[in-house]
């Protein structure tokens, strides 16, 4: 089925679209290393790398309301310039001993510029479907894509860091960060003019499989719809998985310390990434008489499981193992939750949706490094390590709210409500 699929969009998307979700992966954390080692400050460092994410969430719905409105190559080729130029220019000031202001600006800019990769990628692999695969097989369709796109989002995230730490090493603690620039100079321009943007126009620009008065061409949805509840409790929940990430990281900083191995923090939370990326891959084979609502419950509660084992933890098995089940949980929660939001995306903003999942996890994650290491200073280890499952918690929570609240029928993204 996956290579039915990717034959839609052509071979060559594969790659070009890890390319160009790479750099923002890389970005923060390269952000926080070339400022803490140059400024030698690790407070201008964190508050450069929070930056990044607070422009990133404002940012973030609109470059998604953007895409919808006037297609993505046009929104991509515009960001691509200006985040290259916003990236090098943080290396400038670094290099140039610039004031704190500028740093701190050059910061938010990153995040203001972003480009929405992620959520562009799925959003033309969805939007392709919708054009050219028979609705009987949509459902399936969908979940094969997400799941593959939760995986490497996931792989991203684990090893942009570990490339960012080997660039640093070898050639200097600003190349990660141009190397980011670059990156991004060069997949988002390529993503940009791809041909598989043809699914992904402005909203009165006809597209594959449909006729100019087809459902794919109509007018958008009220964007008040967009604020619904079944809208906005899968955001939450991408909230929640930041939260978890920001939060588990933090916490087992602080653990690995303890053991005089923080260096080692990296390798011991891939064990946690690399398992969930595996999990999140292997939904397309769950049934479809699983139903999402129940998939958010059931994903969520392992999760919950997998950070109480977490609290209790006392030695670095105790950890691997609370991780590996942890990471069970996380993976297929992700693409549950994209595929809840691709349900109930109204008409014509679907990268709107998409963007704003996105951008769930970006705020979640910020604002939990900030709370846990607050945390940990402030009540100790002990305290700190239920950070995790206090996210986890949360994120049961608001799937018990879904399946409550949500419809048990829908409509079609494709129809206007």
């Amino acid at each position: 089925m996956f290579a039915t699929l990717i034959r839609l969009l052509g071979w060559g998307y594969i790659p070009i679209a890890v390319i160009a979700k790479l750099p923002f992966a890389m970005s923060v954390v390269a952000v926080m290393t070339a400022v803490s080692a140059l400024r030698g400050s690790y407070s201008e460092a964190g508050a450069t790398a929070a930056l990044v994410g607070v422009g990133t969430a404002i940012s973030g719905p609109l470059l998604g309301a953007a895409a919808d409105r006037w297609g993505q190559r046009t929104v991509l080729l515009i960001l691509g310039v200006a985040n290259t130029a916003a990236l090098l220019g943080l290396a400038w000031a670094l290099l140039e001993s610039a004031a704190s202001p500028v740093i701190l600006t050059t910061g938010l800019l990153i995040g203001l510029t972003a480009p929405q990769a992620s959520s562009m990628v799925r959003s033309r692999w969805l939007l392709a479907i919708d054009a050219e695969v028979p609705v009987a097989s949509r459902s399936r369709s969908t979940n094969a894509v997400l799941s593959y796109e939760s995986m490497t989002d996931e792989l991203m995230f684990v090893f942009g860091p570990v490339i960012v730490g080997v660039a640093a090493v070898a050639w200097g603690t600003v190349s990660p960060v141009v190397g980011a620039a670059t990156l991004t100079a060069v997949g988002i321009t390529a993503f940009a003019l791809h041909r598989s943007a043809q699914y992904a126009q402005g909203r009165t620009d006809p597209r594959p499989g449909t006729s100019p008065q087809g459902p794919a061409t109509a007018e958008a949805a009220p964007a008040a719809l967009l604020f619904r509840p079944v809208v906005l409790l899968p955001v939450g929940g991408m909230a929640c998985i930041g939260l978890f990430f920001g939060s588990t990281l933090t916490s087992l900083t602080a653990f690995m310390e303890t053991l005089g191995q923080a260096d080692a923090t990296g390798i011991l939370y891939g064990v946690m990434g690399v398992g969930s990326a595996i999990c999140a891959l292997s939904v397309v084979v769950l049934p479809e008489a699983f139903r999402l609502r129940a998939r958010w419950l059931v994903f969520a509660t392992l999760t919950l499981a997998g950070c109480l084992l977490y609290t209790q933890g006392q030695t670095l098995t105790a950890f691997v193992i609370a991780l590996l089940i942890m990471g069970c949980g996380v993976g297929p929660s992700l693409v549950t939750l994209f595929a809840i939001a691709s349900q109930h995306a109204p008409a014509g903003r679907l990268t709107t949706v998409m963007a704003m999942m996105s951008t769930g996890v970006v705020v979640g994650q910020s604002a939990s490094s900030a709370l846990s290491g607050t945390l940990l200073d402030g009540a100790g280890l002990a305290v700190g390590l239920w950070g995790p499952a206090a996210s986890g918690a949360l994120l049961v929570a608001l799937g018990l709210a879904y399946h409550w609240s949500a419809p048990r029928t829908r409509r079609s993204r494709t129809e206007v409500p």
